[in-house]
């Protein structure tokens, strides 16, 4: 999909990441790690879980030469379920919604009931 910013073509495209506990729970704690080859910015995240339940999700970043050390881009709004099955952020308050290419991102779960599995998406012009 393509769309204009003040007259420039950007290219939306889409980050998956899926979490999967093997059939429990998923754990607390880092779920992975993958690496983003081009420069973008974050327009939304939306998470889909495998039936209802919660969780709390920690997007972290950091340049590759900085690796492993990764800091929140999510501020006090990371993408969350309540009791439900799917949600979206398309406000992202307080987020640093830059990835520069090359930037390496970290998904770390805070908190999670019930879900076995979940796919947390960002949604991202290229730049």
């Amino acid at each position: 999909m393509t769309i204009y910013v003040s007259g420039v073509k950007r290219d939306i495209t889409t980050i998956n990441f899926v979490i999967d506990g093997g059939g429990s729970t998923i754990l607390n704690g880092s779920h992975g790690f993958i690496v983003v080859d081009f420069a973008c910015t974050i327009i939304n995240n939306t998470l889909l879980a495998d039936q209802s339940g919660s969780i709390v999700v920690d997007i972290k970043k950091i340049n590759y030469a900085t690796f492993p050390t990764t800091v929140s881009i999510c501020a006090a709004a990371k993408p969350t379920l309540s009791t439900a099955q799917n949600s979206q952020d398309t406000t992202l308050t307080g987020w640093t919604t830059t990835i520069s290419a090359g930037d390496i991102l970290e998904y770390n779960v805070d908190s999670a009931t019930t879900v076995t599995r979940v796919t947390l998406s960002l949604k991202v012009t290229k730049v």
